[in-house]
């Protein structure tokens, strides 16, 4: 008959550091780095066991050589560690305890070590506590990185993927006789569009209803008076045929334009937020004024490369467009890859490679929600909130939908408030409805430009 494990009590004691013993076998390897991180902010927290029957640990093997090196290299005794005499360590450890057998020793020792491993995680309950405590800076003291926590969104977002009814990058005509008006606010599941000024910034507050926004992907007018519609005609006979102007695309009011709308973007965003600011290369000197204006970091030009150029009057064609990176005032801690507020690996570069979408006279300057899509891949994460200040047709929205965030989007023009909600009805079945009266319209009765 075998000897039952001794039923005394468990106790604390502390063991000069030199006279420990661990276990003669024990295959289990430790992540240094991680153990040093955390003893240096938890201190010396969780104890090893000792076996009464034998002396030697059989738990705690990780801490214990965790001490030793920071021993043996001259550093203060973490916090639970206590000096003896002449200066020597005393470590904690757990007594009390007594094995059955050496068999037994090594097999508490596996279990130990492996039946947490065993139990595995709850993903989703994962990887919201480890966003939030990303947050926190104190990702890198739970052993997981930036990195894991990326695949572990990665492989949530790949079981549930968003609603998608329609191509992401289909867009409904605009209406001739639009249903929205100025002031309006319409509530798209969890995201909203306000029909108003990007500049007003009693309106957009309104419109937030107390909430801040995490980052910011927006594509303002380029100020180069742009005209869709027919290609091979110039820009005064493409108005003649029905060409449409982007409204506020003129060069001339630009710069006070983008000032006014950045500087209510930084009360709209969250200290800190990154940003993304699509822009066209002969305007480029205005943007960057306009970002250092309102006091944001900028931190690198990233390049859209279309599958194909643009025929245009440059000596080269151009088949690519830059975007502007960076991160708004304020905020605690390195920001961007591999700190706060960045949600994709380390393979990240600067040029996105992404077809254009097909091309529309009511909306020629649109980018693929896929390039959006990537990019607030690396800034945002679900349940965050994503601020465009220029609706337009509403590409920002279906790529935040798609990264499981929600938007909040302003359009000065109703036709396009309009458009915004008709293509969010489209792509997800959800009817939208007006804040004010709380009731639901279906923007699919708006009758198209003829």
């Amino acid at each position: 008959m075998t000897t039952p494990p001794t039923a005394a009590g468990r106790r604390v004691d502390y063991i000069p550091l030199d006279e420990v013993t661990p276990a003669h076998r024990n295959p289990k390897g430790h992540d240094t780095e991680a153990i040093s991180r955390s003893i240096g902010h938890f201190g010396f927290a969780e104890l090893p066991l000792l076996d009464e029957r034998t002396g030697r640990l059989v738990a705690g093997h990780g801490r214990y050589d965790e001490l030793v090196r920071m021993h043996a290299e001259g550093i203060t005794p973490p916090d639970g560690v206590r000096l003896g005499p002449d200066g020597v360590w005393l470590m904690p450890v757990i007594r009390g305890w007594a094995s059955r057998s050496d068999d037994d020793a090594e097999a508490y020792l596996v279990a130990s070590n492996h039946i947490t491993v065993k139990g595995g995680w709850d993903e989703r309950g994962l990887a919201e506590l480890l966003e939030d405590l990303a947050d926190a800076q104190l990702l890198e003291l739970t052993g997981f990185d930036s990195d894991d926590l990326a695949g572990l969104l990665a492989s949530i977002e790949d079981g549930e993927p968003a609603v998608a009814l329609t191509d992401v990058d289909d867009v409904p005509d605009a209406p001739r006789d639009p249903h929205s008006k100025l002031g309006d606010v319409w509530l798209l599941g969890g995201s909203r569009v306000l029909c108003g000024d990007a500049t007003d910034v009693v309106a957009v507050e309104e419109m937030l209803d107390g909430d801040l926004c995490d980052a910011m992907w927006t594509d303002p007018p380029y100020g180069v008076d742009y005209v869709g519609g027919p290609r091979e005609l110039a820009a005064k006979d493409r108005l003649a045929h029905g060409g449409k102007t982007i409204q506020n695309d003129g060069a001339a009011g630009l710069p006070d334009l983008l000032a006014g709308a950045f500087a209510v973007a930084t009360v709209a965003l969250r200290p800190g937020s990154p940003y993304y600011v699509a822009h066209a290369d002969m305007a480029r000197a205005v943007f960057e004024a306009a970002v250092r204006g309102a006091g944001w970091v900028f931190r690198q030009n990233l390049i859209w490369v279309k599958d194909a150029f643009a025929l245009g009057h440059a000596d080269h064609h151009y088949r690519h467009e830059p975007i502007m990176y960076g991160f708004t005032a304020g905020g605690e801690g390195r920001r961007g890859r591999g700190g706060v507020g960045w949600y994709g690996d380390n393979a990240q570069s600067t040029v996105f490679e992404v077809p254009k979408p097909a091309r529309s006279e009511d909306h020629p300057t649109m980018k693929p929600v896929e390039l959006i899509r990537r990019q607030l891949a690396n800034s945002s994460r679900r349940g965050h909130l994503v601020y465009e200040p220029f609706g337009g047709s509403g590409s920002t929205l279906i790529a935040a939908h798609h990264v499981g965030a929600d938007a909040r989007l302003v359009e000065l023009d109703p036709r396009y408030v309009d458009v915004i909600c008709r293509r969010y009805q489209e792509h997800t079945g959800t009817l939208p409805i007006l804040k004010s009266t709380g009731e639901e319209h279906d923007f699919t009765r708006e009758r198209a430009n003829p």
